[in-house]
């Protein structure tokens, strides 16, 4: 019996042994994956304040010392170096499995209505592998809040390419409108062509109804389309003054053109 005792407690002594070693190989980072958490992020940036965002990247054990990585920007990326800051280096800190790195947006630089990417690599590591998320996207883009709902008067003057019209070119015509916002955060008007077509085709062709536009507001800069009934596209384009108002000018396929200041009441 006692040497029944004897020689389970050898075994346990043996087995903890041996569950140590393990347990310091591991601490010691001696075989480890390592790759992002995600593999694509958002990066929204703003004219006030800081613009930025936190990658993390996780790695498979934990060690008792701060362990540094390096990162670079593929050449796939459409963001130019001069619309963001990143580090080339990030830390896991001791006793964590996860290390992050922040990446600042300039809202300068970054172009209005168009989203880039900066795709990041994490560059080839000692001790351990990359698993299978060894890149990640990150999209840039301005981003401006938005606040354009209401009711406008709209006061237009343009031209049209067609003989029927009386009223041609139109100075000074008053129409109202409705402008609402949709759940994607773009906008849509009650008529995109603010009652023009009316004064125009009503009598000659019988379009006497409105034609709902729509537009998206990038930071104060306005665009959008589409199609009228006579079944040409619309463009429109304009800009948020910040007083109250909108310039939007648009222009069909047929060459008709025209300007409208809209005075949110």
């Amino acid at each position: 019996m006692k040497k029944l005792v004897y020689t389970l407690l050898i075994g346990l002594i043996i087995c903890s042994c041996d569950k140590d070693s393990q347990v310091t190989a591991d601490s010691q980072g001696d075989q480890f994956l390592l790759g992002f958490d995600a593999t694509s992020f958002d990066l929204p940036v703003t004219v006030d304040g800081v613009s930025e965002i936190s990658v993390p990247v996780g790695i498979s054990n934990v060690s008792d010392t701060d362990r540094s990585f390096t990162i670079s920007v593929d050449e796939s990326s459409t963001a130019s170096s001069a619309e963001y800051t990143i580090p080339s280096t990030f830390v896991v800190p001791a006793g964590e499995n996860i290390g992050t790195f922040v990446v600042t947006g300039n809202f300068d630089a970054v172009p209005d209505a168009v989203t880039n990417t900066i795709v990041v690599n994490i560059d080839e590591v000692t001790g351990g592998v990359l698993n299978s998320r060894p890149s990640a996207t990150i999209s840039i883009f301005r981003f401006c809040p938005s606040d354009l709902a209401g009711t406008y008067v709209a006061v237009s003057s343009g031209t049209s390419t067609d003989g029927a019209p009386v009223n041609n070119p139109i100075t000074n015509f008053e129409y109202t409108v409705e402008v609402t916002q949709n759940e994607d955060g773009t906008y849509s008007i009650s008529d995109g062509v603010a009652g023009v077509y009316q004064d125009w085709y009503c009598a000659p062709y019988g379009y006497c109804f409105e034609t709902a536009g729509n537009f998206k507001d990038v930071c104060g800069q306005l665009s959008g389309s589409w199609v009228e009934a006579f079944g040409s596209t619309v463009v429109l384009t304009g800009q948020d003054n910040a007083d109250g108002t909108l310039t939007i000018s648009w222009e069909n396929g047929f060459g008709d053109t025209a300007t409208a200041t809209y005075t949110k009441q």
